[in-house]
């Protein structure tokens, strides 16, 4: 078994792709008005157009991406000049060598050290 996509259900898909696509500096895999997917290495991104209803702020799933520390920090500014905003900053602290921030959709989504 292998995890194929992980995927974040969006309201303004618009926003939404242009918010990942500017952070993960690439262009969507698949795209269509309800469907948006980048890959990252083997791993599927996708989002998806809540044009279902659904309430929500944000989700309870949080997705990890790992890096070496100098990209990180280089990420971590994109991430914050594109809108999201610091949620946990644990780069500080020994124990976790990690941040979470929150796109403008309200998805956390966690940047760290974690082979280090």
């Amino acid at each position: 078994m292998k995890l194929r996509t992980v995927y974040l259900k969006v309201n303004d898909m618009a926003a939404s792709t242009l918010f990942w696509q500017k952070l993960l500096e690439r262009e969507p895999h698949k795209q269509s008005g309800k469907w948006t997917e980048f890959m990252i290495d083997t791993i599927r991104l996708g989002l998806l157009l809540n044009d279902f209803g659904d309430e929500y702020s944000g989700s309870s799933s949080v997705p990890v991406f790992e890096f070496e520390e100098h990209a990180l920090h280089a990420f971590v500014k994109r991430a914050k000049e594109n809108g999201a905003v610091v949620v946990v900053d644990g780069l500080e602290i020994e124990a976790m060598k990690s941040i979470v921030l929150s796109s403008p959709d309200g998805h956390e989504f966690e940047l760290c050290m974690c082979h280090a």
